[in-house]
């Protein structure tokens, strides 16, 4: 009877220590799993914060580039609108000289 006692307690003494050895891996599987977690979301962090980094330095240059050009614009609109008043002037100009030489000749021909 005794060695069968032994053998009985030798069981539960090796489930014992499988249900032991099972609930260590369970918990060493868990924390890996919890350590990748943590490093996915470090990951995914960095790269968002990357991606924010590059899209406000691209959106600083594209600010600089439209600065850039609105003031070329203005300083198209500006050399244009000099150069049409320059021809308006010297349309004016045309035409006063124009209207006096007609003036003259009717003047001369009456």
């Amino acid at each position: 009877m005794k060695d069968l006692n032994d053998l009985m307690q030798a069981i539960l003494n090796m489930d014992a220590a499988q249900r032991d050895a099972t609930e260590q891996a369970e918990n060493e599987r868990a924390a890996r799993l919890a350590d990748l977690d943590a490093q996915r979301r470090r990951i995914a962090d960095e790269a968002a914060a990357d991606s924010k980094a590059r899209a406000e330095a691209a959106a600083k240059e594209a600010e600089a580039g439209n600065r850039a050009a609105l003031e070329e614009l203005a300083a198209a609109r500006a050399r244009a609108e000099a150069e049409l008043q320059d021809r308006a002037q010297r349309s004016r100009d045309a035409w006063v000289d124009e209207l006096c030489r007609r003036a003259l000749n009717a003047g001369g021909e009456g």
